[in-house]
């Protein structure tokens, strides 16, 4: 697992150190699951072989070291017993936090990944979501906690959208008047993103020009959501987006609007607050 240590200067009164991890993709399968789906979970497998590794070493890593450990979303590749049960003994094992990921709501029915098997609404989505957080035993729709006078706020944009009930939790958090850092899956737009900016929130239209359908359908933003994201990039408090989704380390510090970390497959962002 590779470590990509970061310098986060928020003027705190005294430097402490977190974790971020994002996209594992546990694809894990097991007796509780039919024949079909425990060869559809070999074969997604093959895609993330390094994620049992990956788990260990950030587990160790976090003994080793006490940091705070941050996810940003897509611990599962889809919703398993086993998968569950990994990610739980994980979370318990390394205190978590975590953001809500689009594969925690991955439920591939029909043991594939299809455009049928997204959520057409949020009851849906979330329905999904509560069961897996009920699971890790952590809220991984929104949550706050304040570590040395920052706020580590980690909130679900895992379908292209954030409604309204979680913006009202952003502004609560905002009106305590400390520095904001913000856990999201998926980056908001940037042109220094490259070309995986077709993967983030809030992306021009542009980028969708040759995409399916329901992709169009799900990453073009609605209104709130656009909203959302023009408040995010010019709020005082909110210091950084820490993100995953794209599967590539992306850096945007100084650069734009806002600053980002997009953390890839594979890795371990050791971040220290000055």
């Amino acid at each position: 697992m590779e470590i990509i240590r970061n310098t986060l200067k928020l003027g705190v009164e005294k430097p402490f150190v977190f974790l971020q991890i994002s996209d594992i993709h546990l694809s894990e399968s097991d007796e509780n699951d039919s024949e079909r789906r425990r060869e559809f979970a070999a074969d997604r497998k093959r895609y993330f072989a390094f994620a049992p590794e990956a788990l260990e070493f950030a587990r160790d890593y976090v003994k080793k070291t006490g940091y705070p450990l941050f996810n940003t979303g897509d611990m599962l590749d889809f919703i398993t017993p086993e998968n569950l049960r990994i990610a739980r003994e994980f979370a318990d094992d390394t205190g978590m936090i975590m953001a809500a990921g689009n594969h925690e709501y991955w439920r591939c029915p029909n043991d594939r990944f299809s455009y049928d098997d997204v959520p057409e609404t949020y009851a849906a989505k979330n329905a999904s979501l509560a069961e897996v957080a009920d699971a890790l035993g952590t809220d991984i729709r929104f949550s706050c906690r304040e570590i040395g006078g920052v706020n580590f706020v980690c909130m679900d944009d895992s379908d292209y959208h954030i409604d309204a009930e979680l913006f009202e939790k952003l502004k609560k958090v905002e009106a305590e008047g400390k520095p904001i850092l913000l856990f999201m899956h998926i980056p908001l737009y940037s042109a220094h993103i490259g070309s995986e900016a077709k993967f983030s929130l809030n992306a021009p239209a542009q980028y969708f020009e040759n995409c399916h359908p329901v992709d169009v359908f799900e990453r073009t933003p609605d209104e709130l959501t656009c909203q959302i994201c023009d408040h995010i990039r010019n709020s005082p408090l909110i210091k950084c987006v820490l993100s995953g989704h794209t599967h590539v380390n992306t850096e945007i510090l100084g650069l734009d609007a806002q600053d980002q970390l997009i953390t890839g497959c594979n890795t371990i962002r050791e971040i220290t607050v000055i």
